[in-house]
């Protein structure tokens, strides 16, 4: 009997710590699932703040986009009004000259007038009448002849004048009337610009200090593009007027003696301002030779923080080649080169991790936005 009360205590017992035991295991997986659970919202808080940054920046980008868009307009309008100042400044000139000519005209019509006046009723008829042989009355005939002539082409000569000097008036009228409503356009168009400008240094404020880096480098970049735009423009016209066999896409040479490849075109990542590799790059040592891979003109060179000490060549035919980190440049803006000449030395200036050629093909543009596949380009 005593035996079967300490099994059924035991029993008893056991089924205790074994109920005390579920209880525990499923406190701690209650506890565990909470915590998962935390776990869980800030990984969704982690995800909604790198979606927040991507958004960041993609309303920055939007906004730069519209800042270039309304710069590309004021220069467009600048452009435009100058053209009407000119216009303006023609028109005015040649009023001037016309009303100058058309009162030389108009006092000798007076002057004129006065001599026929002053000799009465005297008709043409009378002078040649009173020729007093053939030759003197063929004479009379062609003078009163050419008198006539010169009359009628006098007064003919004042109406046209007058005429002409009427419109370029009216003329002159409408462009000052254009040049009020550039001007006015302008004005508009800068206040969005000013307003939009504001609005990107309110966004680029909450990126954060990589995002902030990134943003400043891609902004160089585009300030750097536009400084350069109007002289790249006139150049790359001289260029082309002056070299109409220049070479074309294909031909090129190697930029440096070793033609190995390192970093390829296109690779992405968070290394390049754009997203992606605009280039291929050349591992090669600092203080190697770099050559230009054709004929052509050195379109721009200069340092900036991504690209360092760089060089631009224009080919022609919208082709351009691009070399960046040189340690130092040989040449100089507007020079004429030809291909396998030495245009610098490699380096490791601006954004990079060590020594190496960063070698673009650029076209039709200049900018970095224009970048292709340079290995289309090479041998």
């Amino acid at each position: 009997m005593k035996k079967i009360v300490l099994k059924i205590l035991g029993i008893v017992l056991v089924s205790i710590l074994v109920l005390q035991y579920n209880i525990v295991i499923a406190a701690s997986q209650k506890e565990l699932d909470a915590v998962n659970n935390q776990i869980e919202e800030k990984k969704d808080e982690l995800e909604d703040v790198k979606s927040e940054k991507s958004q960041a920046m993609s309303e920055v980008e939007k906004i730069s986009n519209q800042i270039a868009d309304y710069q590309t307009q004021i220069d467009e309008l600048d452009n435009q009004i100058s053209e009407l100042n000119t216009k303006i400044t023609d028109a005015e000139n040649k009023i001037n000259e016309q009303q100058s000519e058309y009162e030389k005209q108009e006092k000798l019509l007076e002057e004129r007038l006065v001599v026929i006046q002053e000799a009465g009723d005297t008709t043409y008829l009378d002078m040649l009448l009173k020729s007093k042989s053939i030759t003197d009355f063929i004479s009379n005939y062609y003078l009163a002849s050419e008198l006539a002539e010169a009359d009628t082409q006098l007064l003919e000569n004042i109406q046209k004048q007058k005429e002409e000097i009427e419109n370029a008036k009216t003329e002159l009228e409408t462009s000052k009337k254009d040049l009020d409503t550039k001007k006015a356009s302008k004005q508009s168009v800068a206040t969005q610009l000013q307003s939009a400008k504001n609005e990107k240094s309110a966004k680029v404020a909450k990126l954060s200090e990589d995002e902030k880096s990134l943003q400043a480098e891609i902004d160089e970049l585009q300030a750097h593009e536009a400084s350069i735009k109007a002289d790249m423009e006139k150049m790359k016209n001289e260029f082309d007027k002056n070299n109409n066999n220049s070479t074309s896409s294909f031909g090129f040479g190697w930029p440096v003696s070793n033609n190995r490849i390192g970093t390829g075109y296109g690779v992405s990542g968070k290394y390049w301002s754009s997203g992606y590799h605009t280039g291929v790059d050349f591992p090669v040592g600092s203080g190697t030779p770099v050559y230009a891979v054709g004929d052509g003109q050195v379109f721009d060179t200069g340092y900036n923080s991504a690209y360092g000490n760089y060089v631009e060549i224009y080919h022609g035919n919208n082709v351009y080649s691009f070399y960046a980190h040189a340690s130092r440049v040989n040449v100089s803006k507007g020079q004429k080169v030809t291909k396998g000449q030495q245009i610098m030395l490699s380096g490791a200036t601006g954004n990079v991790t060590g020594a190496h050629l960063h070698f673009e093909i650029r076209s039709p543009g200049y900018g970095y936005s224009s970048c292709v596949n340079p290995m289309k380009y090479l041998p």
